[in-house]
C-alpha cells in the first residue's frame, strides 16, 4: 500500500520533467517541423514504391530509398530548369520587341503625344508636372525592381535550403519508415484497423494535393498562352509560362501574370482587347484554381469542395506555400479522428455484432 500511496509523488514530477523535454524538443525541432510534415507526407506516398524496389533489390533499402530521393529531385529540379531555359529564350524575344519603343524618341514621344491622345487628363498636365510623373513612377519602379531581386536572392536561397532539407528527410524516412512506424504502434492509442484507415486517408488526400499542385498551374499556363494569343498579347508562349509560374505563388496566384498583360493592352489603347483579357483572367483562367483544386482532393479523398478549398487557403495563410499540402494533411487528421470517434467510440454506423 505504501508503493500505491507514493506513486502520484513519482508520476506527477516525471510527467513535468516529460513535459519541459518535450517543449524543449519543440524549440530545437520547430524550424524542421514543417519541412519534415511535407517529407513525411511524400514518404507515405511513396511507401509502396519504396517495399516494391526493396524487394526488387534483394532487400536493399537504403538503395531503393536514395533511387527515389534521386527520382524526387529530378522531378523538382527538371521542370525549374526547363522553364528557366524556356523563358531565358522567351525573354530575348520580347526584350528585342520591346527595345525599339524604350529609345528616348520613341518614349518621348509616347508621353508627350499616343498616351495624352487616349488620356486626355494627361494633356492638361505641364511639361514639368508630366516629367516629374514620369520621374516618380521610374524611380518608384527602380526601387520596386530592386526590393524584388534581394528578397528574390533570398527566397531563392532559403528554398534551396529547404529542397535539401526536405530530400535528407525523405531519405530516412524511406529507409528506416518502417521501423518508425513500428516504434510509434508501442505508444500509440490507435488499433491496427485505426492506423491503416489513417494512413490511407492521408495517402489520398496527397496523392489529390500533389495531382493538383502539377496539373492546375499546367492548365491555367495553356489556358492564359490562348488568351494571351487571342487578345493580342506579344510574346504569348512566354506571358503562358509565366502564369505557370505565377499559379504557384500563394494567395495572389495567376493575376500576377495576366493582370500585367490587361495593363499592357489599355495602355497600348487596345481597350476591347484589355476588357476581354481581364474578363478571361477571371472567369477561366483564375476559377480553374478555386475549382479544379478541391474536385481533385473530392475526387482522390472524399473531402468535399468548400473544405478543400478553406483547407488549401488555410494553410498557405498559416504556413506559406508548403501550407498547400500542409492544411489538406491536417484537413485529413481531422476527419479521420472524427470518423474514429464516431464509429470506435460512439458506436455510430459501426456493424451490429452478434
Amino acid at each position: 500500500m505504501a508503493e500505491i500511496g507514493t506513486r502520484p509523488v513519482v508520476i506527477v514530477p516525471l510527467t513535468a520533467l516529460l513535459v519541459c523535454v518535450l517543449y524543449l524538443a519543440f524549440l530545437v525541432f520547430r524550424p524542421f517541423l514543417l519541412d519534415f510534415a511535407v517529407a513525411a507526407s511524400v514518404a507515405l506516398l511513396l511507401a509502396p514504391l519504396q517495399r516494391s524496389l526493396t524487394r526488387l533489390l534483394r532487400g536493399r533499402g537504403a538503395l531503393a530509398a536514395g533511387l527515389l530521393v534521386l527520382l524526387a529531385t529530378v522531378t523538382i529540379l527538371l521542370p525549374i530548369v526547363t522553364l528557366a531555359t524556356f523563358i531565358g529564350g522567351e525573354a530575348g524575344s520580347f526584350f528585342g520587341w520591346l527595345a525599339p519603343h524604350l529609345r528616348p524618341e520613341e518614349f518621348q514621344k509616347l508621353w508627350r503625344e499616343t498616351l495624352p491622345e487616349r488620356f486626355p487628363w494627361l494633356a492638361r498636365l505641364g511639361e514639368a508636372q508630366l516629367t516629374a510623373l514620369v520621374s516618380g513612377a521610374l524611380a518608384r519602379l527602380a526601387a520596386g525592381l530592386n526590393n524584388f531581386i534581394q528578397r528574390a536572392v533570398t527566397g531563392l536561397t532559403s528554398a534551396l535550403v529547404d529542397l535539401l532539407l526536405f530530400l535528407m528527410m525523405l531519405f530516412f524516412l524511406l529507409k528506416d519508415g518502417g521501423r518508425l512506424r513500428s516504434e510509434l504502434k508501442h505508444i500509440s492509442p490507435l488499433s491496427e484497423m485505426q492506423e491503416e484507415q489513417l494512413f490511407d486517408h492521408l495517402g489520398r488526400t496527397i496523392k489529390g494535393v500533389l495531382q493538383a499542385m502539377a496539373l492546375v498551374p499546367l492548365a491555367q499556363g495553356v489556358l492564359g498562352a490562348l488568351g494571351f494569343w487571342i487578345f493580342g498579347v506579344p510574346s504569348a508562349l512566354l506571358w503562358g509560362v509565366m502564369v505557370v509560374l505565377a499559379a504557384l505563388v500563394p494567395i495572389l496566384g495567376s493575376p500576377l501574370a495576366w493582370v500585367p498583360a490587361c495593363v499592357y493592352l489599355f495602355v497600348t489603347g487596345a481597350t476591347w482587347q484589355g476588357v476581354g483579357m481581364l474578363l478571361y483572367g477571371i472567369f477561366v483562367i483564375s476559377t480553374i484554381d478555386n475549382v479544379v483544386k478541391p474536385l481533385l482532393l473530392q475526387e482522390a479523398a472524399q473531402i468535399h469542395p468548400l473544405l478543400g478549398f478553406l483547407s488549401i487557403l488555410g494553410g498557405i495563410l498559416a504556413f506559406g506555400p508548403l501550407g498547400f499540402l500542409v492544411g489538406p494533411v491536417i484537413l485529413s487528421l481531422v476527419m479521420s479522428a472524427i470518423r474514429i470517434y464516431r464509429l470506435d467510440i460512439l458506436r455510430v454506423g459501426a456493424p451490429a455484432g452478434p
